[in-house]
């Protein structure tokens, strides 16, 4: 395999094997952010990655008929056009708002706070990453697939909101058409507590897929087995009612313009989404550990009206730093992972 590595700032670098590569370019025009981009050329593949953008997946094309298919939405786009930024920010160490118990915020994903050692800290709503630099450690390409590593570390500015040394790097790789993510999470030996952390993807994937398409026709499916219900106050409890979307749904058929917190997934978390055309993605995810219910696995967001659907996978709950629940605790000296991956897929038409 064919490799070489890079720190943020250098001059454009292409790695290139016989199906795949990895490239730097900007992510649109002149001024706008630098991105990575993994190809894979059999396939029709390609993912793109913003390091300094949070390290976030910007970008994910599929050649299709001919053509090339972005799926995810207001890709690359870094302006200031109002509305959700999209993409696919990358959450931690929270998932959704932190507020302390007994209070009600003016919004379900304001900022807020937590306690962590009788000290109460600052925290923006689902965490710190996904607004600050990460930087590119290595790229390859060759036979087996394309992938970049980047790398986000504890700093002065970090520690004013979470007092607590960490490592995370995050693998994208590219093979077969498919991309995986893999995070993994390293607390600092010197840490003088357990490191706690909920940990998700805010993904956002375009309505319609193609051209022509009713997005209220799309399909969505999912094998949850519960919903998490919120209170009078539009506030996620820990408690549930049944809801499964194991039967595809058109997207016009559940309402998602308030998150709906899907759980009890009994196998794999994945979700599937589908325009009736004939292009589709699959997103699945795991940890290197289990949690106990309650725990939200996918939190879906937006519909037609929307132009956009967030399967977010999440390992986590909203305003689990407070609540001591939906979290993952890390010892001083440990790591542990969590994986992504996405497929989009060509379909057979109905």
């Amino acid at each position: 395999m064919l490799a070489i590595a890079f720190v943020a700032g250098l001059s454009p670098v292409v790695v290139e094997g016989p199906r795949y590569s990895v490239a730097r370019e900007p992510a649109g025009g002149i001024g706008s952010p630098e991105v990575v981009v993994l190809r894979d050329r059999s396939a029709g593949v390609e993912a793109a990655l913003a390091p300094s953008e949070g390290g976030e997946l910007t970008s994910l094309k599929m050649r299709f008929r001919g053509a090339w298919i972005e799926l995810i939405y207001r890709a690359r786009e870094y302006g200031t056009a109002p509305g959700w930024r999209g993409k696919a920010p990358f959450l931690w160490p929270a998932v959704g708002g932190q507020y302390p118990l007994g209070t009600i915020p003016e919004s379900t994903c304001a900022d807020g706070s937590y306690l962590a050692g009788g000290r109460s800290y600052p925290m923006p709503c689902h965490g710190f990453a996904k607004s600050l630099p990460w930087d590119v450690i290595a790229v390859s390409a060759g036979q087996d697939g394309a992938s970049a590593t980047i790398e986000l570390r504890d700093s002065e500015r970090t520690r004013a909101m979470y007092p607590f040394g960490f490592r995370l790097r995050a693998v994208y790789a590219l093979a077969d058409g498919r991309l995986a993510i893999t995070y993994s999470v390293s607390a600092s030996g010197v840490n003088t507590s357990p490191m706690p952390f909920s940990i998700g993807n805010h993904v956002a994937f375009r309505l319609p897929f193609l051209e022509g398409t009713d997005p209220k026709e799309m399909l969505f499916e999912t094998p949850s087995t519960v919903e998490l219900r919120r209170d009078s106050h539009g506030f996620i409890t820990t408690e549930t009612r049944p809801r499964s979307f194991a039967t595809p749904r058109r997207l016009d058929d559940f309402d998602a313009t308030v998150a709906l917190a899907l759980a009890g997934y009994r196998g794999v978390a994945e979700a599937h989404l589908a325009d009736p055309r004939g292009l589709a993605v699959s997103i699945s995810h795991r940890g290197s550990s289990r949690l106990p219910e309650p725990l939200v696995q996918f939190n879906v967001y937006g519909g037609p009206e929307r132009g956009f659907l967030c399967p977010e996978p999440w390992f986590g709950l909203q305003n689990s730093l407070n609540r001591g629940v939906g979290l993952v605790t890390l010892a001083p000296g440990a790591s542990w992972e969590w994986k992504i991956e996405i497929q989009p897929e060509r379909t057979p038409v109905n």
